[in-house]
């Protein structure tokens, strides 16, 4: 069998060609106004096999995915466990976050219904109805969803004590709310609104002239101060700030469903639609969320957006400045123009990403000190009735008009799906086994079809050239074959049985470029990606060559562990100012070369 060559393409929606490089045509040399001409592509002289994959759900579920994303990073964040001890305690403390997420996805779920039931007729006189259909519909909804995931797609594996448990706890949301009925229990000293016109002084410590309590504002801060505390249970900075994202996250999807359903209900009594808030469900019959507050006042829930906005801000504050300290002083070449200055400081602040983080999170503890002490003056010497309303109000409701348009055109707006997908990507390489609504994973299938196309190779030379997620999903495969004494129990859900099929360690040749095994995988997956890994990959070839750029912004070279058997080669930009970054390692000199070298028979000269 002749030599050959399998390529491997990174996350991404990519063509079949897209491993050819995005200069694999030239412009003729005789061009003819009006038309443009091309040489053919420049293909290497030996065999070549072009692997296209993708994330399966991708054009199944689509749009969905956006929804199942913080589930996903839920996901994601309980294979971020250290690699020495705690390991048993991690796994506990994220299974809890993980129900702590179902539970608040069901608590939302039950507030919009709450807001929905007020505009359907003929709830007004029926008010244990109305009190069924809020509690119960949402969370027999998420529970019927979450067993019929795990029982009706087995190939996904969820672990089906996983789901039965969240399915559990759906419900018992469901009976806390209909037996206990919160939004009813009185409650002074609790503002529950705020008022437009300035009457109200201080409302936000003052007392509410509703006396209900708004039962789902205590539950947001409840739910946000326990996520804190598991977050903080965690001992892993990057796991911390994953959890506190999704936890915000859900709230502000939550409130700005909530205001935005809404906003439909309104607009179809508006036009007589089948909508009338006179003969809809009682506001004496919300078990959840307090109703609708009298005359010139805004909810509180209403305000949860821009809270949470306001929090990632501060966040993301701390990080740039963080980031913009060690890493920027070391990014400053004058010798070298703008545009390469600014994707070497990106490189160097994601490849540290774990060390920035450590340090964003002391810096946010200051910038959240520093809003609260000015929240707190405002508050104790200011009306919220007056301009600091307004401005919450305006930026909540521009939110929320931002959040319909996208969710209108399906995610489509600029550069969302790009970014939105690539996450989905990265997050989708992990097996669902901490939430169940977590979006499936493509790793056992790509990695499976990839075991195929290299066993159909196995009696010649064969060099596996992988491209950022790419060098992922061959190294994992590479090193998770057989099962070793000591491999990770969900590693072995993709390790082949029996002997090895995959052509022989003398004829495997292996070559990744802009690989993140070592910037991210290794720094944020250590009990997976540890020393072990990379020493069976390695061992598994009879060569593997590792390209990189320090301007590609995951790229570096690999873990010392296997610096004397992996070939590390960093590739100088051709122009200085059309920066390759992380594309076009397919038609670099140096990796072809290898490539040629490896597969050329011996006593042939080289083309």
């Amino acid at each position: 069998m002749s030599p050959i060559e399998i390529r491997v393409h990174g996350v991404g929606d990519h063509g079949p060609l897209s491993a050819l490089g995005s200069v694999g045509l030239e412009p003729a040399a005789q061009t003819v106004k009006g038309i443009e001409s091309y040489r053919k592509p420049k293909l290497p002289a030996h065999d070549l096999v072009l692997v296209n994959w993708s994330r399966t759900s991708r054009g199944v579920a689509g749009f969905l995915w956006y929804l199942a994303i913080p589930f996903t990073l839920l996901n994601v964040v309980g294979y971020m466990k250290p690699a020495g001890g705690r390991r048993a305690w991690y796994t506990s403390v994220t299974r809890v976050a993980g129900v702590l997420a179902t539970v608040v996805l069901t608590a939302w779920l039950i507030v919009i219904a709450e807001t929905v039931l007020e505009y359907v007729p003929g709830l007004a006189d029926r008010t244990l109805l109305a009190e069924a259909l809020s509690a119960w519909v949402p969370a027999a909804a998420v529970a019927v969803a979450i067993l019929c995931r795990t029982w009706l797609r087995p190939a996904r594996r969820i672990p089906p004590v996983l789901a039965c448990v969240h399915a559990l706890f759906a419900l018992l949301v469901a009976v806390v709310v209909f037996v206990c009925k919160p939004a009813q229990m009185e409650r002074t000293g609790w503002p529950n609104s705020f008022g437009y016109g300035g009457d109200v002084p201080g409302a936000a410590l003052g007392a509410s002239p509703d006396p209900r309590a708004d039962a789902m504002m205590f539950f947001v801060l409840g739910s946000t101060l326990v996520a804190v505390a598991l977050a903080s249970a965690l001992w892993n900075s990057a796991a911390a700030v994953v959890t506190m994202l999704v936890f915000l996250v859900l709230h502000a999807t939550g409130a700005i469903l909530r205001l935005g359903a809404e906003w439909l209900m309104a607009y179809l009594e508006y036009i007589g639609a089948v909508a009338d808030r006179t003969s809809g469900m009682a506001p004496s019959a919300h078990v959840l969320r307090a109703a609708d507050p009298e005359g010139d006042r805004v909810l509180l829930l209403d305000l949860v957006p821009i809270v949470a906005c306001a929090a990632v801000v501060g966040f993301t504050v701390a990080f740039a400045i963080a980031a913009c300290t060690p890493q920027w002083k070391e990014a400053r070449e004058p010798a070298r123009p703008p545009a390469y200055r600014r994707r070497r400081f990106v490189h160097l602040v994601i490849t540290a990403l774990a060390q920035v983080i450590r340090r964003a999170l002391i810096w946010t503890v200051a910038i959240y000190t520093a809003l609260a002490i000015g929240i707190g003056v405002v508050a104790l010497n200011t009306s919220w009735s007056g301009w600091p309303l307004t401005v919450a109000l305006i930026l909540t409701h521009t939110i929320v008009a931002g959040v319909l348009v996208f969710i209108a055109m399906r995610g489509k707006v600029s550069t969302a799906p790009m970014i939105l997908g690539t996450v989905a990507d990265v997050a989708g390489f992990w097996p669902v086994r901490y939430h169940p609504l977590a979006g499936s994973s493509y790793r056992d299938e790509v990695v499976g079809g990839l075991r195929d196309a290299l066993e159909r190779h196995r009696k010649g030379a064969v060099v596996l050239f992988a491209h950022s997620q790419g060098s992922v999903l061959g190294a994992w495969l590479l090193a998770n074959e057989t099962v070793p004494e000591n491999l990770q129990d969900d590693a072995t859900l993709i390790t082949a049985e029996g002997p090895s099929l995959l052509p022989p360690k003398e004829h495997l040749y292996l070559l990744t470029c802009g690989s993140p095994l070592k910037s991210l995988y290794r720094g944020f997956f250590p009990s997976y990606f540890h020393d072990r890994f990379f020493l069976r990959a390695s061992e598994r070839t009879a060569g593997w060559f590792n390209a990189w750029r320090e301007t590609d912004q995951i790229a570096t070279a690999m873990p010392d562990v296997v610096s004397g058997q992996v070939h590390d080669e960093e590739i100088a930009e051709v122009d200085p100012v059309l920066l390759r970054v992380h594309s076009d390692y397919w038609i670099e000199e140096a990796p072809t070369a290898w490539i040629q070298q490896r597969l050329t028979p011996p006593g042939a000269t080289t083309p």
